[in-house]
């Protein structure tokens, strides 16, 4: 997404990787350090476990 061109695209550009940076609960080892390696690849910072999911939002 360009961002240059309109507020509106910018915002949700903004949305976008403030979701990504947000870390999420990790099903194998129920803590809260699952966050986002690349488009719809996720990995737990702790057990190191990867996992498939949304682009921009983990769904376990």
């Amino acid at each position: 997404m360009v961002s240059r061109y309109g507020k509106k695209g910018r915002e949700k550009k903004k949305e976008i990787i403030k979701k990504s940076k947000k870390k999420y609960m990790c099903p194998v080892c129920n803590r809260k350090k699952v966050r986002r390696v690349a488009n719809g690849i996720w990995m737990c910072e702790k057990c190191k476990t990867k996992f498939a999911s949304d682009a921009y939002e983990f769904n376990a």
